[in-house]
């Protein structure tokens, strides 16, 4: 019956991309994020360049992932939570150097209020020296969210822990009656210890301890595609570790800015954290 039911979906992602004008071939499943043209959400767009060699594909300047079809290409871009409403672009350059735009329209989205209270007013007003390594961490998270690592991206997530989702993404934040920056990423609330997988395969980024996020992992799925996995209890694996789709690689804690334990899971798409629920199955 389980082994159905997959058919069936596999079935279903095939028809909905070919609609759009995207083919795959009948020994190649993807499970490709929503289409949600919105702040936060993410752009599928079917390329089909007059050569069937990889186009290069940017927006805002940045790369994008590319997945090939059987004759042509399918771009997914990740928009900010920041992004301005109205027309977008992205500009594509064939191999043969032939440069074209294409367009699409970023429609409003009203995103709820979350008010917390933290009892660690340092996480919320942090002092002089906290500050200082705030700022270090800052400059690293960039260039950590810029990598675009050259392998194909690997799209089919899971969600990474089971729980009960505690902070959906892009909430306005109000901590202590102070407002903060939206949430960039899902809060799945769960006991500490819980087992925490990888949402998809790909290479470990960098492991360490951040001033707000506590314990986090960062994972390369391939073409500018990232997860991040904080406020984490333990951390089973290392920097450059290979790790598979479903493999344990930490448990759910309560280090960093926190309420309780729980996971905070991000998802970047061409450095902008998106919506992780638009990697998911429903």
């Amino acid at each position: 019956m389980t082994k159905t039911l997959s058919l069936l979906n596999q079935s279903i992602v095939a028809f909905l991309l070919t609609i759009i004008g995207f083919t795959i071939t009948a020994s190649t499943a993807y499970a490709f994020p929503s289409n949600s043209l919105r702040p936060g959400g993410v752009a599928v767009l079917s390329i089909t360049p007059s050569q069937n060699a990889k186009p290069f594909v940017s927006y805002n300047s940045k790369p994008v992932a590319l997945v090939k079809g059987q004759q042509n290409w399918l771009a997914v871009i990740g928009i900010s939570l920041d992004a301005k409403t109205g027309q977008h672009e992205i500009n594509i350059t064939e191999s043969s150097g032939k440069k074209s735009v294409q367009k699409f329209t970023v429609k409003p989205h009203k995103y709820k209020t979350q008010y917390l209270t933290i009892k660690n007013k340092n996480k919320v007003n942090p002092n002089n020296k906290s500050m200082k390594r705030i700022e270090s961490e800052f400059v690293m998270k960039k260039k950590l969210k810029a990598t675009f690592s050259n392998s194909s991206p690997k799209l089919n997530f899971i969600r990474p822990v089971a729980g009960r989702d505690s902070g959906r993404y892009g909430l306005r934040r109000i901590l202590n009656k102070q407002k903060r920056n939206p949430h960039s990423g899902m809060d799945i609330a769960a006991p500490e210890g819980r087992s925490v997988k990888a949402a998809e395969s790909g290479t470990v980024l960098w492991v360490g301890n951040l001033f707000f996020s506590g314990n986090v992992i960062y994972v390369d799925h391939g073409n500018g595609l990232l997860s991040l996995y904080a406020h984490l209890s333990k951390m089973n694996v290392k920097k450059g570790q290979q790790v598979k789709r479903g493999e344990i690689i930490g448990k759910v804690g309560k280090t960093g800015r926190v309420t309780g334990a729980h996971l905070h899971w991000t998802v970047y798409l061409n450095g902008n954290a998106v919506d992780p629920a638009l990697f998911v199955a429903k």
